[in-house]
């Protein structure tokens, strides 16, 4: 149980990414505590971080991939939002790690990540942790 727990931890903290600057269009928000910015296709999202979930029979899975030892300016990644028939709130964690030797950028798009790891890049973990993360 302690090391589940651990184990929620650490992906948490990856999954927590921080606004450290305001979006391209220099608009100011004000973000709830739970409210963070990830990328979709190479454009910032924001969604609700509310925590892993335990799932039922039949829940409608997404991904997100989580970068943990990325540059600068990386945020969490998306490859579904509200109005497209895969969108889920609940979204299977993938944790990205750049392997030695790669040169860490910043991964806006599912693509950027599966490019990444067909180029021998970054390796992809599923710990089989599920969140709810809705996309406002």
């Amino acid at each position: 149980m302690l090391k589940k727990l651990a184990v929620l931890t650490v992906l948490a903290a990856a999954l927590a990414a921080p606004v450290l600057a305001a979006p391209s269009d220099n608009t100011v928000r004000h973000f709830a505590q739970n409210q963070t910015l990830g990328f979709y296709r190479g454009q910032v999202v924001e969604y609700l971080d509310l925590g892993a979930v335990k799932l039922k029979a039949g829940n409608k899975l997404a991904d997100i991939w989580a970068v943990t030892n990325g540059a600068d300016g990386q945020r969490n990644v998306i490859d579904t939002v509200p109005g497209r028939k895969d969108y889920s709130p609940l979204w299977e964690v993938n944790v990205v790690t750049w392997k030695d030797g790669a040169t860490p950028r910043v991964l806006r798009s599912a693509a950027a990540v599966k490019k990444a790891l067909a180029a021998g890049e970054v390796t992809v973990k599923e710990p089989g942790v599920v969140v709810n993360c809705p996309v406002i």
